[in-house]
């Protein structure tokens, strides 16, 4: 597996995947990624993909996951100045759930901040979702705190990279 850089040409595929998964978490019951705030972001989620800040996954040469990696910190880091790789709107296909993707993704990203000589891995995610706080801290991530976004509050995770 290997982590490639998405084009601008991939961006309605991204987004798909991205409402697939807000879909699937509703159905679930799970308040994260509600479609309306998602198409609300539709022109950053954009200008994001255009930067080159997603990346890809492929299985046959389909898309099986997505993931936004930026290098600067969101207001929810304010003040952490340690060197990190921030890990945002990690999905996969739901198709393609339940082998070891995600995992494999932390691991490309893990080696690329370890390229790149940076310290952590850092995320956040909805405080309410323990299935996925406990998938993050299996991961190896430790909680860090957590922060309020309006609706929701946020648990920020943070883990060291292993050079």
């Amino acid at each position: 597996m290997i982590l490639i850089q998405a084009t601008q040409a991939e961006y309605d595929e991204i987004f798909d995947i991205l409402c697939e998964n807000a879909r699937w978490l509703e159905s679930k019951g799970i308040f994260q990624w509600p479609l309306d705030w998602l198409h609300s972001n539709q022109d950053e989620i954009r200008t994001s993909v255009n930067s080159g800040l997603y990346f890809k996954v492929e299985i046959d040469n389909h898309i099986a996951g997505v993931v936004e990696i930026t290098g600067s910190p969101d207001d929810v880091w304010a003040g952490e100045e340690s060197p990190a790789l921030y890990i945002h709107k990690l999905a996969i296909r739901r198709q393609y759930s339940n082998q070891c993707l995600g995992r494999g993704i932390l691991d490309l990203i893990a080696k690329l901040a370890s390229d790149q000589g940076l310290e952590y891995l850092r995320l956040d995610c909805v405080a309410h979702n323990t299935n996925l706080r406990q998938y993050y801290e299996s991961y190896g991530f430790e909680f860090i705190n957590e922060k309020s976004a309006g609706l929701v509050n946020l648990a920020l995770y943070q883990c060291a990279v292993k050079g």
